[in-house]
C-alpha cells in the first residue's frame, strides 16, 4: 500500500444518492476549511463538486442548468457580504442550504437568520457534516447530530456541542482540486499577496499541522474551541510528498494559529522537511506562526536551514500594561529578542502592532510607537484593534454599547476603528492620528530605478542588493510592500506621488486621515480611466 493511499484511502463506500455542491466564498485565501469538507464527504461516497463564487452570474447559472440535493458554503465574519450573496443564489433552487465556518460558531442564530440556512455547522464539521448527511438522507431525527443549529416552529434550536477531533491525522487531506487548485497556482503573481515576493513564480500549498491555540487573547475567537491538537509530523510530511511534486510547489504555508508550541516537534519538521527538499530539483521555502514566549536562536537556526524563509508573531503591542490587558501572556523583552533573532538568522518577521485595547493610553501607545521606530528594519505593521465576532473584546462592545446592531457591525462596520479604551473621543482621534502619521513618515522605502507593467528593479535600503523583481501587478501608482530576496528585511516600493503623499500625510495627519480610504481606493480607478497620452506623461514623471 502505497503512502497516498494510507493517508488518503480510496473510495470504497457504495455512492451515496446525494449530490452536494460545495461553495467557497472566494479567493483571498485558499479555502482550506472547506476542501477539507469536500474531502470528507467525497471518502463518505458522496458526489461533490466545488465552485469559487468569484462571479455571481456564472454561480446563478451554475445552480439554473445542475440539480443539487445539497449545497455547503462558509467562511468567516468579514465574507459575511459574499456569503449572503451565494445564500441568495441558492434559495432560488431547492437544495438543502448548510452554513459552516466561523461566521456560524461564532453568531449561530444571528447569522443563521441573516444566511437564510436550513443547517449550521458550529465548530469543526467533518464529523458533523457526515452525521447531518446521513440522517438527511435516512430521513431521521437531526435534533441527535451534535454540533448543529436548526429551525423548528420559527425558533432557532442547538444541539449539543460536538467533541473536539482528537486525532487529526485521521481525516483525509483537503481535497483542493474540488476548487481548481492547479488552475489557481498557475495565475498567481508575486504581488497577489505580501509573502510571495521570496519567488517570481510561486506556487503555495496551505497546510493545517494542528487546531486552535492554547492561548486566550481578548481580541481572538477560537471557532475550532479552546482544545490545542496536533497532527504527527509523519501526517504532514506525508500530505506534503504527495502535494508538492504533484503541484509543482515551492512555498508551503503553515496555517496554524500556533506552529511552535513544542520544540521537538518543530525539530522533527525540520528534519524532515530539509530531507526531503533536499530530494527535490526546485527551491522550496516554508513560513509559519509562532509565539515570543519559549523562542530561542537555536530553534530558529534550525527553522532557517531547514528552509523557513519567514516568521509571523502575535506581537500586538509593546507596552507591558496593554500585553497584560490583552493576556498575551508575553513580555517586553521576549519580543525584542524575537526580533533580533530572527532577523539575525536571515528570516523574516511577519508582525503588528495593533493599537485601541481597552488599557490604551496615548501614553502606552507612544510607548509602542517608539520601539518600533527604533526598530524600523523589521518591518513590523501598524493597525488598530478589531472586536472579532464573539471574543471577549467584541462582547465588551455589546456591553458597552459600542455595538448595538450586531448584525449591522458585521454585515458593514467589522473593520471600523472603535474607541474602547477610557481615553475621551478627541484624545482617541490624536491616537488614530499619531499612529498614522508615524507609519507614513518613518516606514522605510525606496524608488525603483527600473519598471515595468510586470517588473521594477530597486536597491534594497537595508543591505543595499539590487533585486529584480519579475511577474508583478505594478500599479500606475506605487506604493507596495515586498522582502529583500537577500537580507529578508521589508521595505516599500514607491514612485515619486507616493512617496510625497507619504510624507505629507505624516506631517499634516489629521487631514489625511479623513482622505486616505478615498485617495487609496479612487486613485487606482483614476489612473485606469487616464487616457493613453496622460498615463504615459505620468511614467515620464516617475
Amino acid at each position: 500500500m502505497t503512502e497516498m493511499s494510507m493517508m488518503n484511502p480510496p473510495n470504497n463506500q457504495s455512492p451515496r444518492k446525494s449530490k452536494v455542491l460545495l461553495i467557497a466564498p472566494g479567493f483571498g485565501m485558499f479555502p482550506v476549511g472547506i476542501a477539507y469538507i469536500g474531502a470528507m464527504l467525497k471518502r463518505a461516497g458522496y458526489q461533490v463538486d466545488g465552485y469559487v463564487a468569484s462571479d455571481m452570474n456564472r454561480l446563478r447559472e451554475k445552480l439554473s442548468s445542475q440539480q443539487y440535493d445539497v449545497i455547503g458554503t462558509g467562511g468567516l465574519s468579514s465574507e459575511f457580504k459574499s456569503l449572503k450573496r451565494i445564500s441568495e443564489a441558492v434559495r432560488r433552487t431547492k437544495a438543502t442550504f448548510i452554513v459552516g465556518g466561523g461566521i456560524i460558531t461564532s453568531e449561530p442564530e444571528l447569522m443563521s437568520r441573516a444566511l437564510d440556512v436550513d443547517y449550521a455547522v458550529i465548530g469543526e464539521g467533518e464529523e458533523t457534516i457526515l452525521d447531518l448527511m446521513e440522517r438527511l438522507e435516512r430521513g431521521e431525527d437531526v435534533s441527535r447530530v451534535d454540533g448543529i443549529g436548526y429551525f423548528a416552529d420559527g425558533a432557532f434550536r442547538t444541539t449539543r456541542p460536538r467533541k473536539p477531533i482528537d486525532d487529526l491525522d485521521s481525516l483525509p487531506w483537503p481535497d483542493y482540486d474540488l476548487f481548481g487548485y492547479a488552475e489557481f497556482l498557475d495565475s498567481r503573481k508575486p504581488s497577489d499577496i505580501y509573502y510571495y515576493d521570496v519567488f517570481d513564480h510561486p506556487r503555495e500549498y496551505p497546510v493545517i499541522t494542528s487546531r486552535s491555540c492554547p492561548f486566550s487573547c481578548t481580541f481572538c475567537y477560537h471557532p475550532l474551541g479552546q482544545k490545542y491538537r496536533q497532527r504527527s509530523v509523519e501526517s504532514v510530511m506525508a500530505e506534503l510528498r504527495s502535494t508538492i511534486p504533484k503541484y509543482r510547489v515551492n512555498l508551503v504555508s503553515i496555517y496554524d494559529e500556533l506552529f511552535s508550541y513544542n520544540e521537538k516537534r518543530v525539530d522533527q519538521y525540520c528534519d524532515q522537511f530539509q530531507e526531503y527538499a533536499r530530494s527535490v530539483s526546485w527551491d522550496i521555502k516554508w513560513s509559519c506562526q509562532m509565539r515570543v514566549a519559549g523562542l530561542n536562536e537555536r530553534m530558529l537556526e534550525r527553522m532557517r536551514d531547514s528552509g523557513c524563509f519567514m516568521v509571523s508573531y502575535g506581537f500586538e503591542s509593546y507596552s507591558s500594561r496593554v500585553l497584560k490587558s490583552m493576556k498575551k501572556g508575553i513580555t517586553q523583552e521576549q519580543i525584542h529578542n524575537a526580533i533580533h533573532a530572527t532577523m539575525d538568522k536571515g528570516i523574516s518577521v511577519q508582525g503588528n502592532f495593533i493599537f485601541g485595547d481597552r488599557a490604551e493610553t496615548l501614553e502606552t501607545a507612544f510607548e509602542t510607537l517608539q520601539f518600533w521606530r527604533d526598530h524600523l528594519e523589521a518591518g513590523i505593521f501598524l493597525a488598530f484593534v478589531l472586536p472579532c465576532p464573539n471574543s471577549p473584546m467584541y462582547q465588551y462592545c455589546i456591553k458597552q454599547g459600542l455595538i448595538k446592531d450586531r448584525l449591522g457591525f458585521i454585515r458593514d462596520r467589522s473593520f471600523d476603528i472603535i474607541n474602547m479604551t477610557d481615553m475621551p473621543n478627541r484624545d482617541f482621534l490624536k491616537l488614530k492620528t499619531m499612529v498614522f502619521s508615524h507609519w507614513n513618515r518613518h516606514r522605510i522605502a525606496a524608488i525603483p530605478s527600473e519598471r515595468t507593467e510586470t517588473s521594477f528593479s530597486v536597491r534594497c535600503p537595508h543591505c543595499e542588493e539590487m533585486i529584480r523583481y519579475n511577474n508583478y501587478f505594478v500599479p500606475q501608482i506605487l506604493d507596495i510592500r515586498v522582502f529583500c530576496r537577500k537580507c529578508r528585511k521589508r521595505f516599500f516600493v514607491q514612485d515619486q506621488w507616493s512617496k510625497y503623499h507619504a510624507q505629507m500625510s505624516g506631517v499634516f495627519p489629521t487631514f489625511f486621515y479623513g482622505m486616505q480610504r478615498g485617495l487609496v481606493l479612487s486613485r487606482r480607478f483614476l489612473v485606469a480611466k487616464m487616457p493613453d497620452s496622460v498615463r504615459t506623461l505620468l511614467k515620464g514623471l516617475q
